[in-house]
């Protein structure tokens, strides 16, 4: 299998995002630039992350799908919380529903097709969040998720949760 630049691309996004949050310490809410700088990371991390998932999408095969749903399980690694899949249509494990507030309204918004939005503090760090829903729109979904299986390709099944530190100019 080839290595494609799109996952190069998501496992520096995923590094970038781990790194410090100068700003983590501060109670004052970010400043409108602060929060600028952390939209254009998050766009980042999301281009990164929807190329990463459609590479996988177009190499998946009946014959690799299994290797393909565990490259995507380890993408979405269940102890990286800035980068996750949630939802309630046949989730892989425990990880893939939601954590907190903001996840679960975002999971009931994603249900309807709407993204959300927040700016928070988590644990104690100021966090841009971002949820965007995600539909069973390619039929190789059904490969790894059986219960996909017969849904409409406009079908709503979960979201994918980004969170990026807000860092201190």
């Amino acid at each position: 299998m080839k290595w494609r630049k799109p996952l190069g691309c998501l496992i520096v996004a995923v590094g970038l995002s781990a790194f410090g949050a100068a700003h983590a310490d501060s109670s004052a809410p970010p400043s409108e630039e602060e929060i600028a700088l952390a939209e254009e990371t998050c766009d980042l991390m999301t281009n990164t992350v929807v190329a990463a998932l459609l590479q996988e999408i177009d190499e998946t095969t009946p014959d690799n799908a299994a290797q393909g749903s565990r490259s995507i399980s380890l993408i979405f690694n269940d102890r990286n919380h800035d980068i996750r899949l949630v939802g309630t249509v046949d989730p892989v494990s425990d990880n893939d529903y939601p954590e907190d507030g903001f996840e679960a309204l975002a999971l009931g918004n994603a249900m309807t097709g709407a993204p959300t939005e927040s700016v928070e503090r988590v644990e104690g760090k100021w966090m841009l969040r971002r949820s965007i829903p995600l539909s069973n729109f390619a039929s190789q979904c059904a490969m790894c998720h059986q219960s996909f299986a017969g849904m409409g390709a406009n079908e709503w099944v979960g979201a994918l949760m980004l969170r990026v530190p807000i860092e201190a100019d």
